[in-house]
């Protein structure tokens, strides 16, 4: 699957996607209840289509509801039905790769996570999209079993298959704090809230670009202690990576809007890119981390 045959394909079908829906009112009720989805909020709609979800999202008061899909006429449509509502800005675009100017306070992925081809990496970047204390979540208002039948025919070129929603809560752990996992009959949902990694960071010095960190591995000078055994190095040092690798992905971000502040929106996409991918790898190293903490 690639994101070009995504865009032809949802391109194609989009004058006749309204037509074509059914009404699951109280499933996305249930959906935005479990999301804690509510007045004041800054919303994200990732792969918005036609802008189903906006309704239902302004009638629980949220502040503002920012759309993103990365079909061009998908997007044109929902601009369309919904230009007369100051509150809602839509972009055609592929979220992985745009640089928005804020944080949210949720970000929604409906009825449209097969048709990423890396889960991985879209969850690292969306990850970077909320504050701590932010949520994401990834929902279907049907079950696993109906999505992936429905994706076998005309879509089953632009779609990866509906992972279980344990497999998805894995991919969910080294950013979030899942607490809703449900994939039954009528729906499938998987959602957290963003860990304060921040919480857990070691302290930095950056005094003129210098950074300042203690490695107590392998020195005796003299004094009498103990040795860790392996596996507690290794554990602290992965430990160590994420924690450092977190704290200099923040900076990476800063320097990035900063950037775009003052008129160079290239290079802050270009930092915004290497920090999505930077933020993957970290995210593999505290899987490994959780791994290795388990079996000790």
């Amino acid at each position: 699957m690639n994101k070009r045959d995504v865009i032809e394909f949802f391109d194609r079908y989009a004058p006749s996607w309204d037509a074509d829906q059914i009404d699951k009112t109280p499933i996305i009720n249930r959906i935005f209840d479990n999301a804690g989805i509510g007045p004041g909020q800054h919303i994200l709609d990732v792969a918005c289509g036609t802008g189903l979800l906006f309704s239902y999202y302004l009638q629980r008061d949220v502040a503002t509801v920012t759309g993103i899909d990365i079909s061009h006429e998908m997007a044109k449509l929902a601009a369309q039905k919904h230009q007369d509502i100051p509150n809602i800005t839509v972009i055609c675009g592929d979220v992985e790769e745009t640089v928005f100017d804020r944080k949210y306070d949720q970000v929604m992925v409906y009825n449209a996570f097969p048709h990423f081809p890396d889960p991985e990496r879209l969850i690292g970047v969306l990850a970077n999209l909320v504050e701590p204390g932010g949520r994401v979540t990834v929902a279907h208002g049907a079950s696993r079993e109906a999505i992936d039948n429905h994706h076998s025919g005309a879509a089953s070129k632009v779609s990866n298959g509906l992972m279980t929603a344990e497999d998805l809560k894995a991919l969910f752990e080294p950013w979030f704090e899942v607490d809703v996992m449900i994939s039954n009959q009528q729906m499938y949902q998987v959602s957290g809230v963003k860990k304060d990694t921040a919480a857990h960071m070691h302290t930095h010095s950056h005094g003129h670009g210098v950074h300042s960190h203690s490695h107590d591995h392998h020195h005796d000078h003299g004094h009498s202690h103990s040795v860790p055994a392996p596996q507690d190095e290794t554990a602290a040092l992965l430990r160590y990576m994420v924690q450092h690798n977190s704290a200099h992905a923040q900076e990476l971000c800063d320097l990035a809007q900063k950037l775009k502040a003052e008129g160079n929106p290239a290079a802050c996409k270009r930092i915004m890119d290497a920090v999505s991918n930077f933020d993957v790898g970290n995210a593999i190293l505290e899987a490994l981390l959780q791994d290795w903490t388990k079996t000790e």
